[in-house]
């Protein structure tokens, strides 16, 4: 019973690799080109995007709501954990992960987290104006996924529920907002690029221009 399962979860991280990729392969390259004079290095600008520029201290929307972006972040790591895990059991079905206390809470405490942020989502009339069907199932999907990642590492359900649930967040990983996991990490190495190239980032004598 759990080959099928385990087909299910290797077809549909299979369908998310593919069409990511094609996404990006496609949108990749566009935008106007930069016709200014390169006054700097793309590839610093592109490491300062990806540390110090990500400090909270460097963005007035996590600086002036630690609380939320710590939520948040606790989130996006409980999420790459129960990936990694999933890839491992689909890589090697055979593997036999531990039985952890830890890396339960883990997940379950990242689950409570994006529930958080889905109750908060629907009570803040700001959020909800700016809000579609899309970032409402998205954060279930992932909310669901964390909660089978949980039970599964406790020894609560069998690896065939993890592997379902975790098939149906990935076949819709690209059709909607959770592509960002992939397009976040595209765009921010793209604009460090375009400002590496300027001169901008990483900034000149220790300077952090505003909302860096």
């Amino acid at each position: 019973m759990l080959e099928k399962e385990w087909i299910l979860a290797l077809a549909s991280v299979s369908f998310a690799a593919v069409a990511l990729l094609f996404q990006t392969a496609v949108s990749w390259g566009g935008g106007r080109k930069d016709h200014s004079v390169r006054a700097g290095s793309p590839l610093r600008g592109v490491i300062y995007n990806f540390t110090s520029a990500m400090k909270p201290s460097h963005k007035e929307t996590a600086r002036l709501h630690l609380v939320k972006f710590t939520v948040g972040v606790a989130m996006h790591l409980g999420i790459l954990t129960a990936i990694a895990e999933l890839i491992l059991l689909i890589v090697d079905p055979s593997f036999e992960p531990w039985r952890s206390v830890v890396l339960g809470s883990v997940f379950g405490v990242a689950a409570l987290c994006g529930l958080y942020l889905f109750v908060r989502r629907l009570l803040s009339a700001t959020l909800r104006g700016i809000s579609s069907i899309d970032d409402y199932v998205s954060v279930l999907l992932v909310i669901g996924f964390l909660v089978f990642a949980a039970l599964e590492e406790l020894g609560v359900v069998e690896r065939s529920a993890f592997f379902i649930c975790s098939a149906v967040l990935f076949f819709y990983l690209p059709l909607g907002k959770l592509r960002h996991a992939v397009f976040f990490f595209m765009a921010r190495m793209d604009y460090g690029r375009r400002l590496g190239h300027r001169g901008v980032y990483p900034p000149k004598c220790g300077k952090v221009p505003p909302n860096a």
